[in-house]
């Protein structure tokens, strides 16, 4: 192998290895805007919930019969 071959296989695989590593780059905040998006959709049902729990628990304090009971 000459010595202009093995130059372009030294920066063909310096390449590749800036590749590899712009891929993992990729994964890693494609996996922390989906874990942002989860977290925030977590929240969100976790508010819903806690709210009708909340209303529910005050209806349950009310009597028979009450605006709550409808």
């Amino acid at each position: 192998m000459t010595k202009v071959e093995q130059d372009m296989e030294q920066k063909s695989n310096r390449r590749r290895r800036n590749e590899i590593g712009a891929t993992v780059l990729e994964w890693a905040l494609i996996a922390a805007v989906v874990v942002v998006a989860a977290s925030a959709f977590a929240a969100v049902i976790f508010r819903i919930v806690e709210d009708k729990g909340a209303s529910l628990e005050a209806c349950a304090n009310q009597p028979a019969g009450s605006e709550c009971a409808r």
